[in-house]
């Protein structure tokens, strides 16, 4: 391809939510609106950054201890929660790595088509026999137009079937 990169923050197999049959959902980030109902508002921003998921915490605090600027304090209660300081954040990655639980995590990657095709590539034989494929969703995947496109145009090739979710607001 053309040496496209685009920002992904998750690729969900076997989803059975996002078209018809067995598909698998490509979210890609960046959104121009926010919506309060957003059912994946780690999608919204473009950057990549950390992302707390307070029901995974145990409370260890290795996150809080290994974040090199200071940017993670946890605050005490009955539930845990950790505070980040976006300011401080340099998105190094050392609590992400240090999680036990993966309550820290990045929330996408830089990626390219082909990579995204790969994983797509994986469930070829389920997409055929259930009659599904693979859906873009997001964020807004028009807000990264040409790596949805090539995304899709690799699936062509191969006769996937394709969907894609937008807001129509691209």
């Amino acid at each position: 391809m053309t040496g496209t990169e685009g920002r992904i923050f998750k690729i969900k197999r076997f989803s059975v939510h996002d078209g018809p049959g067995i598909r698998t959902a490509v979210f890609l980030k960046g959104c121009p609106l926010r919506c309060v109902w957003c059912h994946s508002p780690e999608g919204i921003g473009p950057d990549i950054s950390i992302w707390f998921n307070p029901n995974a915490c145990i409370s260890c605090g290795r996150c809080v201890k290994a974040c090199p600027e200071g940017a993670l304090s946890m605050n005490s209660g009955i539930v845990a929660n950790i505070e980040i300081d976006r300011l401080k954040c340099q998105v190094t990655g050392d609590c992400v790595n240090v999680c036990p639980t993966n309550a820290m995590q990045f929330t996408g990657m830089v990626t390219s088509p082909d990579e995204v095709f790969r994983e797509i590539e994986k469930d070829i034989a389920f997409y055929h026999s259930s009659g599904g494929g693979v859906t873009l969703t997001g964020g807004e995947p028009l807000f990264q137009p040409d790596f949805a496109f090539e995304i899709l145009d690799l699936c062509r090739r191969k006769q996937i079937h394709t969907a894609i979710e937008i807001s129509l607001f691209a």
